[in-house]
C-alpha cells in the first residue's frame, strides 16, 4: 500500500507556515519592545546627565539612537537564534551513535522498516542514530552542519531513537513509531517545526541555568518562551495527529501505534538526563510523546502534543474504519 497524504494537507501546511511566521514576528516584536524600552530609559538618564553638564545635543539624536538600538536588537536576536539552534543540534547529535553500532538483529530490523516506509512515502531514506538514554525518545532532526531551517534535497534528516525506546517497545510497536517519524518527514513537518522552535530554543538559551528574572536577557527569554510555547502548541498538536494518521496509512496497524504511545507515555526516566535538561521543552516538542522533565505540560494552549486520550481515540476510529 502506497502512502498518500491526507486531504487538505497543503492547506494545513500553509496554516502551519503562517503560525510559524506569527511566532517569529511576535518574538521579534518582544525583542524590539524590550530593547527600545531599555534604550529609552537609558537615554532619559543620559539626557538628564547631559543637561546637568550644560550639554544640549539636538533632539533628533534620540530617535536615531533608538533606531540604532532596534537594529542592534534584530542583529543580536538573529545571532542568538543561529547559535542556539547550532548548539541544540550539536548537543542532541553528539550524544547519539550511528545505527551501525547496535547489534545486527536490531540494526537489520530498524533499517529494513525505515527503508520500506521511506519508499512508501517516496522520500530519501533518512539516517538513523541511537541515543543511549533509558528514556524512550523518538524524534527527527537535521544535522548540526545542515542549513538552519530549510534543507535542500541533499540534506537527509536523521531519525533518533533511544535505547530506552528499543527496550520498551515490541517490534511491531517500534515499526509504528518509525512510521510516525517517516510521516513527519513526508509531511515536511521538520522544516516547519524548526521555524516554530526558533524562539523557544533562543529563549531556553537566554534563561539557561537561571531560576529568576535577573536582567533584560532573562525578561526577553521568559517572554519569548511564553510566545513560542503558545505558537508551537497550536502548530505541533495538529502535526502530531497528522503524523499518527500517516503512520497508520503506512503500517495499516493503528493498534501498534496506540500501545506504543501508551507505553512511552507511562514511562519515566531511570536517571536524570542532565545533558538534556537545559532544552527539555524544545526536545519534548519534537519527541513522539513529551517524556522529559518532571512535569511536562500535557494540556492547554502551551502543550506541544495532543492528549494521549485524543490520539488513542483517533487511532481507534481509524481501526474501526
Amino acid at each position: 500500500m502506497r502512502f498518500t497524504q491526507p486531504a487538505g494537507l497543503a492547506t494545513r501546511a500553509a496554516i502551519a507556515v503562517g503560525i510559524s511566521g506569527i511566532v517569529l514576528a511576535s518574538s521579534l516584536a518582544v525583542v524590539l519592545v524590550l530593547v527600545i524600552a531599555l534604550t529609552m530609559a537609558i537615554s532619559a538618564y543620559l539626557s538628564d546627565f547631559l543637561e546637568l553638564a550644560h550639554i544640549l545635543p539636538p533632539r533628533a539624536i534620540w530617535p536615531l539612537i533608538w533606531l540604532a538600538a532596534a537594529v542592534g536588537g534584530i542583529v543580536w536576536f538573529a545571532r542568538t537564534i543561529k547559535q542556539a539552534i547550532r548548539n541544540e543540534r550539536t548537543e542532541l547529535f553528539e550524544r547519539t551513535t550511528p545505527i551501525s553500532e547496535v547489534p545486527v538483529d536490531e540494526r537489520s530490523t530498524i533499517q529494513s522498516a525505515v527503508g520500506r516506509f521511506s519508499r512508501q512515502v517516496d522520500i530519501h531514506q533518512p539516517a538513523v542514530r541511537i541515543d543511549p538514554t533509558e528514556t524512550p525518545l523518538a524524534f527527527t532532526m537535521y544535522r548540526p552542519v545542515d542549513p538552519l531551517i530549510r534543507s535542500d534535497q541533499s540534506k537527509i534528516p536523521t531519525i533518533v531513537i533511544s535505547r530506552g525506546l528499543l527496550d520498551t517497545l515490541s517490534q511491531g510497536e517500534l515499526s509504528a513509531v518509525l512510521a510516525h517519524e517517516i510521516a513527519h518527514i513526508g509531511n515536511d513537518d521538520l522544516r516547519l517545526l524548526t521555524a516554530a522552535l526558533v524562539p523557544l530554543i533562543a529563549a531556553e538559551t537566554l534563561t539557561e541555568d537561571v531560576g529568576y528574572t535577573s536582567n533584560i536577557f532573562e525578561v526577553c527569554g521568559h517572554l519569548l518562551s511564553f510566545v513560542a510555547l503558545v505558537g508551537i502548541g497550536v502548530f505541533s498538536r495538529g502535526r502530531e495527529m497528522a503524523a499518527d494518521r500517516g503512520a497508520v496509512a503506512i503500517t495499516g496497524d493503528p493498534a501498534a501505534l496506540a500501545t506504543a504511545l501508551e507505553k512511552i507515555d507511562g514511562s519515566s526516566p531511570a536517571k536524570p538526563i542532565s545533558d538534556l535538561r537545559e532544552h527539555v521543552r524544545s526536545t519534548n516538542a519534537i519527541n513522539i510523546v513529551p517524556t522529559l522533565g518532571t512535569e511536562p505540560v500535557k494540556s492547554g494552549l502551551r502543550s506541544t502534543h495532543p492528549s494521549l486520550e485524543t490520539r488513542i481515540m483517533q487511532l481507534r476510529s481509524l481501526a474501526a474504519d
